[in-house]
């Protein structure tokens, strides 16, 4: 690795850290650009200028002693700790100041408005460069306290002094600011103990998360970033950050800009982000004293979050208006309650939004003046953009209207749900419409061609591959399926238990009605309890072979035998014998029998999949041509990225490809979440060219942001228009192809219907736009009144359900053990169902957590399970100091209503009929003494 080369991989520190103008006077070999970058440097910030003068180190000839006098530079000037973490390869020291960091810039506006910087100033010589020290006193002097005390902050966050924070914690105590130092300690605190933690949403949705590459502030505004994004920046390092839209972005913002309700629907890439920033500018700049203005932007995941959250700090960091975020562990409502009171923006999860409106952490909608909802298309069904607009809905329609927010949706597809045509596009866009109270949907229609001059659509193609001639080893795991069913069957008859029909092996299809068999065997009935017991275990245990049999058959269908055998080997592997009855002994003995044989099968060269030669054809024929192409590669599960990641790295014509997987955080019964910082790891190496492969699963749909991608290939990979829309923009270069591989003749027609539905969906908004706008009202009211009147019904349907006060008990889901009943469960902050009974825990196989968590206090260490049956039954945590809580989840257990014996079906918490009643820590307290239930 050249020098150069070290300097690119540790880009971001440098950029993030230096001041030019320190530096240049030391080196020699940038003299003759001292006035451009010193130019930059005044007038668009410390960051543009030091990613200006690394660009004119990498383009500079090398002269002897260059790199070190580039080092010493940086040590003379002030940045000892960073020249040696160069020198070292060891940035753990920088790395460590990031949490303290992250604190500082959450609290700066509350910082901004309570400090006196000359008094600070006097009491940390050893952090700030002299020319530092003198630009905090200046602009102190000029403009005032707050705008010094940003200056004194942004000098902070950029410092390489592994002690900043503690001498910034010194000279506030030596200021006199002993309640700010209380208040950094309480927030470091809980930033050290919740980092890397799995998020409150998560728990709460458990959902698949979009992921969109994070903007680095070294290069949020760098010119390259800038054109990919769509827009012009002219930033000042002082002024407030504006952008100068591009005239389609002017038009997009237009409606938005006058008020108005509006749904912005604009292609991936045309900078829709910039557009929300620039309203949100001119939203707030109207605000008086007699009516402050407030927003709150959503978006659906933490990264997203993430993101947009920096984006905004960003182009808001010279202005009074101040920026934070809320989203994944940062749940605590004293901080939510502080934050909405303090800062003019909130980034936040729709969910969490919804969580503390409902609780009262926030009073109400009314608090905000503008809502943003990101990716608007989801406001549907249960989704919580529609459930914050329910809330909405009862405001704008009830007896005592209040001042309502305005909404701003932005979306590159609105969709047409389930329509056959256009007037059936046009109903559900009136939906969505109706949904977010909409004025009016804003597309380009002035300067198409601008816009197309500016965002790229890659062509389309599609590629139909072979299918397998033979498949023996399909066939032994469809002959050990049929034994499976077949002992399942002589049991009891299994397709009764599902309305939906047993599908071909081997299918999607197949899958739901296994899920739908076992959800009916937690609620079978039989006259005879003890065979009740036997037949719904044994029934439990043949379905749960059957899917690990499906899910090979589909991995053997998408990628090598090989890796389904490995697959299906892994399951077994894992199985415990401890815990196992004569069924469990049966269908691993069914599994033995044939394993040699299939291993056999597994290790022939014979069965090469023809949809991986197809793929393999495609690389080479791209890469041949175009080396530096970028591939996004998305597959249909999380087994088949891992799989198809191998088959690359031992095809040696592929290997130069370096794959990296990107899946979802969740983890599920086959495969584990991908933890945050390997998210962050894979798209990292992709965006810096260590890796010229992402193999994605729906992860990657939405958001995800990476201008040099040039090829997308979607591996049997097809949805609905939204996600056509959505995956085919992942390819944002110019002259990008997206490709669909696939065996199955009904996927391409799939595909083809929804390039139909594409049209039919930009036609149905463009009859939308043509009309009378009093008529567009009209329907958008009519439909609102209809879906208040079935909330209101739903609602008081709900209200009588949470009046029942019946006993529910709780059994195993699969041996139907005794566990509990409902008196024994109280519920912690409305998330959290746990067992006050202390005898529980007898019932209970603990073992270790593979990932220990924490949130809302609540902290989880351990998995429990049925001692009998091993039945995921949830995990073990502490809260308040009590260290053995359990903590259920729905799915292990069935719940009887022990009055009529009933069994309704719960899903999750929310479904449960019954009455569980807060947690109090006398409960505890009485149950340790022998008084509980």
């Amino acid at each position: 690795m050249t020098n150069k080369d070290v300097l690119r991989q540790y880009q971001t520190y440098i950029t993030n850290i230096i001041q030019p103008s320190c530096i240049l006077p030391l080196v020699d070999f940038l003299t003759d650009h001292e006035d451009q970058i010193q130019t930059v440097e005044d007038q668009k910030g410390l960051t543009e200028a030091a990613t200006l003068m690394m660009s004119l180190i990498y383009d500079l000839p090398e002269t002897q002693g260059w790199f070190r006098m580039l080092l010493n530079g940086f040590s003379n000037a002030g940045y000892s700790t960073l020249a040696e973490a160069i020198e070292s390869n060891d940035f753990a020291d920088i790395e460590k100041a990031a949490v303290h960091k992250e604190v500082v810039r959450k609290l700066r506006v509350m910082l901004a408005n309570q400090l006196k910087p000359l008094e600070i100033l006097l009491y940390m010589p050893e952090v700030l460069l002299p020319s530092q020290r003198q630009r905090v006193e200046r602009i102190t002097e000029l403009k005032g306290k707050v705008h010094g005390t940003h200056t004194l902050l942004d000098f902070l966050l950029r410092t390489d002094n592994p002690r900043w924070y503690t001498c910034f914690l010194d000279a506030l105590r030596k200021g006199g600011y002993d309640q700010v130092v209380n208040v950094l300690d309480d927030q470091n605190g809980n930033a050290s103990e919740q980092s890397g933690v799995d998020s409150k949403e998560e728990a709460l949705e458990e959902m698949e998360i979009s992921f969109s590459e994070e903007a680095g502030p070294s290069n949020l505004f760098a010119s390259a970033d800038a054109e990919k994004d769509g827009c012009q920046p002219t930033l000042n390092y002082d002024a407030p950050s504006s952008v100068a839209l591009r005239n389609y972005q002017l038009e997009l913002a237009e409606p938005a800009l006058k008020g108005k309700n509006t749904i912005i629907c604009a292609p991936t890439g045309s900078g829709k982000t910039m557009v929300a920033m620039e309203i949100c500018r001119h939203h707030l700049e109207q605000s008086t004293e007699e009516r402050g203005r407030k927003v709150v932007f959503l978006a659906n995941t933490i990264p997203l979050c993430q993101q947009q959250m920096e984006m905004f700090q960003k182009y808001f960091e010279n202005t009074d208006f101040g920026v934070t975020g809320h989203f994944g562990d940062d749940a605590n409502p004293i901080a939510i309650r502080v934050s909405v009171e303090t800062y003019e923006i909130i980034v936040m999860t729709p969910k969490l939004l919804e969580i503390n409106l409902e609780d009262g952490t926030i009073p109400g909608l009314s608090t905000f003046t503008l809502i943003f909802f990101d990716e608007c298309h989801h406001t549907m069904k249960n989704h919580a953009y529609n459930a914050i607009m329910k809330m909405y809905l009862d405001i704008k329609l009830g007896p005592e209207p209040t001042p309502l927010p305005q909404i701003v949706g932005l979306t590159a597809s609105v969709g047409v749900g389930k329509s056959k045509n256009e007037r059936d596009a046009r109903e559900h866009i009136y939906q969505l419409c109706a949904n977010l109270d909409t004025d009016t949907i804003s597309t380009v229609r002035q300067n198409e061609e601008e816009l197309s001059s500016h965002v790229f659509v890659p062509d389309k193609d599609t590629r139909i591959a072979k299918r397998r001639v033979a498949n023996p080893f399909m066939d032994i795991v469809l002959e050990l399926m049929a034994r499976v069913e077949s002992l399942a069957n002589n049991t009891y008859n299994i397709d009764s238990l599902s309305k939906i029909p047993r599908s071909t092996r081997g299918s999607q299809c197949y899958e739901q009605w296994i899920v739908e068999v076992q959800r009916n065997c937690k609620v079978l009935r039989l006259d005879n309890e003890d065979e009740e017991k036997k037949v719904c275990r044994k029934l439990v245990t043949c379905a749960e072979h059957l899917r690990k049999y499906n899910d090979c058959l589909i991995i053997s269908e998408d990628a090598r035998v090989k890796d389904a055998f490995k697959y299906l080997q892994e399951h077994f592997d894992n199985l415990d014998p401890e815990f196992f009855d004569e069924t469990d002994e049966k269908l691993v003995n069914y599994f033995q029998e044939k394993k040699a044989k299939l291993k056999n099968v597994a290790n022939d060269n014979g069965t090469d999949n023809p949809k991986l030669s197809e793929l393999q054809l495609v690389f080479e024929e791209q890469y041949r041509f175009k080396p530096e192409t970028r591939t996004i590669l998305f597959v249909r599960t999380r087994a088949l990225a891992e799989a198809i990641k191998e088959w690359v790295l031992e095809t040696p014509t592929l290997t130069h490809l370096r794959p990296k997987v990107l899946i979802g955080r969740r983890k599920t019964d086959k495969v584990e979440g991908m933890s945050l910082s390997n998210q962050k790891a894979a798209l990292g190496a992709f965006q810096e060219g260590g890796s010229k492969l992402l193999i994605a699963t729906s992860v990657a749909d939405e958001g995800i942001d990476i201008a040099s991608c040039n090829l997308v290939l979607l591996y049997d990979y097809v949805g609905n228009v939204i996600k056509m829309v959505q995956t085919r923009g992942r390819g944002r270069a110019k002259d990008s192809l997206c490709i669909l591989i696939t065996s199955n003749s009904e996927s391409a027609t799939k595909e083809q219907i929804n390039i139909i539905h594409e049209k039919m969906m930009y036609d149905a908004i463009k009859s939308i736009q043509r009309i009378d706008h009093t008529h567009f009202l009209a329907k958008v009211n009519k439909m609102q009144t209809i879906m208040k009147k079935t909330h209101d019904i739903e609602r008081q349907r709900a209200q009588t359900r949470s009046q029942e006060t019946d006993l529910f008990v709780l059994l195993c889901g699969k041996c139907r053990k005794l566990a509990c009943n409902s008196k024994d469960i109280r519920v912690i902050k409305n998330s959290h169902r746990v067992v006050i009974n202390k005898d529980f825990i007898d019932l209970c196989n603990v073992t270790p957590h593979p990932k220990p968590k924490k949130y809302d206090d609540v902290e989880m260490k351990r998995k429990i399970a049925c001692k009998d049956c091993n039945r995921d039954w949830g995990i073990m945590g502490s809260y308040l100091g009590l260290p053995e809580l359990p903590l259920l989840k729905t799915e292990g257990f069935i719940f009887v209503n022990s009055r009529t014996q009933s069994r309704p079906r719960v899903n999750k918490w929310q479904d449960f009929p019954g009455v569980i009643e807060e947690f109090n820590i006398l409960d505890m307290s009485s149950t340790a003494q022998g008084e509980g239930v």
